[in-house]
């Protein structure tokens, strides 16, 4: 009687871990069940951000480099401005994306990122009709809502991606931050190549350089519908203390020793590429002139060639950064400076044609690796709440560092030659900078 009491008691006892086994397998499959569907709700979600922002990023960049090689050509060449006036209108660019760059950012952050986009799109579809008239108000007026829209541009777009990828909690996706900007670069690139060759083409149709600009307005129409019918919109901080942040953003920019440095960067190299890009065809006309050819050099085709040494660059960060790990986004950036800075100075005593043209491409080189670094280095430190108010102010010194030099803009090589010796030492500066400061 004992032993068949002991029986089933083992029986029973045996039966509650079956029953336990079977509940924990089934709490485990559950689990897998749900991490499964969380993982495929995550690739959806990550395929849906990508089919909704490239094809804008595409189509926006597209129509900023149909007009990139041509609107010096334009002015100077066919509508028969002096170098000086040239400088002027260019000056006001420049001189309107600095002083928007104090109050568009934190408007966009306000009112809203993909209604910035939108007005992004209006304001430089305006702009490229100015280049029709030959009124020299008209133009100005053009050049200055260029300088708006530029600024719109570099701000905005990145920010409203930004945050869309933090909200959708991306980050735990395969689709990693720094792989979008590596892949924004070569995508930029790609179009840039496509786009200096599309306008040569248009120009040769046409026989005026007017028709690229036409073409952007083109581009610029399906973004905004796509930007309009498909972008969720996002903010920053709305609901914190309008005090509590303006401090915030204070201490932000006057003690983050990161910050500083982001600015300083991006004021000397992107102020380099700026005066690289007035600068660059009257010093292949020089160059070309020097070696005694007197033919009309084929500025789509040199652009595209600049455009295709920028995509090698996006593609060489993708695989420095992210395939291989060769070295850390901060080292980088330092090199990359560093080798603009030689790209720059060399020209000055290399006056041959073809080293010219190879030095400007790898100048071009450093231009594609350091757009993709220097926004993983500002997703990594500045907040979401106050992105494109940040990145709009770190505009400003950069803008009036070109109102300066192109402002007092001569004709002759030698203005432009103190102008690159300027750069490159700037440049060296920064590297040392950034070496220091910057954190990976």
């Amino acid at each position: 009687m004992v032993y068949r009491q002991y029986r089933q008691d083992k029986r029973a006892e045996f039966s509650e871990k079956i029953q336990d086994s079977d509940a924990e397998n089934d709490t485990a499959d559950e689990g897998r069940s749900t991490s499964k569907s969380s993982t495929v709700a995550s690739a959806s979600s990550a395929k849906q951000f990508t089919n909704i922002f490239f094809p804008v990023y595409v189509l926006v960049w597209g129509a900023d480099w149909l007009q990139g090689p041509f609107i010096y050509v334009l002015y100077k060449d066919e509508k028969k401005l002096p170098e000086e006036i040239v400088a002027r209108l260019f000056t006001t660019g420049f001189l309107a994306g600095a002083v928007s760059a104090l109050f568009v950012g934190s408007l966009a952050d306000r009112f809203g990122r993909k209604n910035a986009c939108l007005a992004y799109c209006a304001i430089t579809s305006l702009s490229c009709l100015s280049v029709l008239s030959n009124n020299i108000s008209v133009l100005f007026a053009g050049r200055a809502l260029g300088g708006l829209g530029t600024t719109l541009m570099y701000t905005v777009f990145e920010a409203w991606m930004v945050t869309e990828y933090n909200q959708r909690g991306l980050e735990r996706t395969r689709l990693k931050l720094s792989s979008i900007f590596g892949r924004m670069i070569t995508l930029s690139s790609v179009v840039a190549v496509l786009a200096g060759l599309v306008g040569q083409v248009f120009v040769s149709w046409t026989k005026t350089n007017c028709a690229p600009f036409v073409a952007s307005i083109c581009c610029l129409a399906p973004a905004s519908f796509i930007i309009a019918s498909k972008w969720s919109e996002n903010f920053g901080d709305s609901g914190s203390n309008p005090k509590e942040k303006k401090d915030s953003l204070k201490l932000l920019l006057g003690v983050d020793k990161q910050v500083l440095t982001l600015g300083l960067t991006s004021c000397c190299f992107e102020g380099s590429m700026y005066l690289f890009i007035f600068f660059w065809s009257p010093a292949l006309k020089s160059s070309h002139l020097l070696a005694h050819q007197h033919s009309a050099l084929p500025f789509g085709i040199i652009f595209a060639s600049f455009m295709g040494a920028m995509m090698l660059g996006s593609m060489l960060f993708t695989k420095i950064l992210t395939d291989k790990r060769w070295m850390t986004c901060r080292e980088l950036l330092q090199t990359v400076v560093v080798l603009a800075s030689g790209s720059l100075l060399f020209t000055i005593f290399f006056r041959s044609e073809w080293i010219t043209f190879w030095l400007f491409c790898l100048f071009e080189l450093c231009v594609g690796m350091y757009f993709p670094a220097m926004g993983y280095q500002k997703g990594k430190v500045v907040g979401d709440g106050e992105r494109a108010h940040i990145y709009g102010l770190l505009r400003i010194p950069f803008n009036i560092f070109v109102v300066v030099a192109l402002s007092l803009t001569k004709e002759g090589d030698a203005y432009r030659e103190t102008i690159f010796m300027t750069c490159s030492g700037l440049l060296l500066v920064v590297g040392a900078v950034v070496g220091v400061f910057l954190h990976d």
